[in-house]
This record gives structure tokens, sequence and C-alpha cells, in this order.
């Protein structure tokens, strides 16, 4: 038998997408993204209501980690394994180390952020079976795609179908997994 992905609706308008999520959510469905050709006003917090802090915490923690390794390195090089006394500044001169800690403290905010961006969103999937939909390709031109995957745990294929119908898509289709 084949495995579900969800099942695809297309429709002609923005409005028409929107109405259909806040029904979608009114119904108790949680698993189900909109694909369009233009961002939609006020779609994303209909179908992502609560925002998910966890990229700015992840970065937030690697900038205090990345400030302490910095500041660690150079205070274990200039202080600890090969104390040399330049200008008469004392061997721990924190004034001197804070430039490369800064430094230090980006490289690694930002290498955590694009790794972090990438484990959050999906990425680096290269393939999604909501390629497979007929009525994805036309999502990046001039029409509007929400699917409600099979992964919810109120999906019903019959019942999601019904839904669809009632506001009017133009096209429904089951995805494969």
């Amino acid at each position: 038998m084949n495995e579900l992905f969800g099942i695809v609706a297309e429709f002609a308008t923005p409005q028409a997408v929107r109405t259909a999520a806040e029904d979608l959510r009114r119904a108790g469905f949680r698993v189900f993204e909109a694909y369009t050709p233009y961002p939609v006003e006020g779609l994303d917090r209909i179908i992502h209501p609560a925002p998910k802090p966890v990229l700015p915490l992840v970065m937030f923690a690697a900038a205090v980690i990345g400030a302490g390794w910095g500041y660690w390195i150079q205070f274990w090089d200039e202080a600890l394994n090969y104390p040399l006394n330049v200008g008469g500044r004392p061997f721990n001169s924190w004034p001197a180390f804070m430039v490369g800690t800064f430094e230090f403290m980006l490289l690694v905010t930002v290498a955590a952020g694009f790794f972090g961006m990438l484990a959050t969103s999906g990425l680096p999937r290269l393939y999604h079976p909501i390629f497979e939909a007929n009525a994805f390709a036309r999502a990046s031109s001039d029409r509007f795609v929400i699917c409600v995957e099979a992964i919810d745990s109120r999906f019903d294929a019959a019942a999601v179908r019904a839904l669809f119908e009632r506001l009017g898509a133009d096209r429904i289709e089951e995805v494969p997994a």
C-alpha cells in the first residue's frame, strides 16, 4: 500500500488560503503548511501561532561560550603558557584581549546561527514529498497551496478532503510519502 504524506488543496486567492488555514486551525489541525508565490499577511501567525525562540537562545549561548573560550585562549597563551612582559603590561592584560575575544565570539555565534538555522529549518533535506504534488508546480507563480500532513493526530483523509471542498479549493489531491 502506498503511504500518504498528506492532502494538498490549491486556491486562487490569498484570502482563500488564509481562510482555509483559519478553518484548519479551528478544526484542530496542527501539522499543515502553506506554499504561496509571495508572503500572505497573517498566514504565518495562523500556521505557526507560537514563536519558537530556539535559535536566539542557541546563538546567545554560543556568544557566551565563544567569548569565554576566546578570552581563555589568550589568557592561557599570554599568562600561563608563555608569559612575556611587553611594555611593562601585566600578563593578564584584559584590554589587549578584548579585540580577539570579540572577534572569536562573533565567529562562534555566526557559526552556531548558521548551523542552528539549518537544523531548525529542516535543511539540508533535498527532497520533500510535496514536490510530487501537481498543484505545487504553480505555487511559486500564481497559486496558493496548503497541505495537511498525514502525521497530524486529527488527520482523516475524507474529512480533510470534505473540508477543502467546502472551502472551494480549485484542486485537491493526495500526495504519496
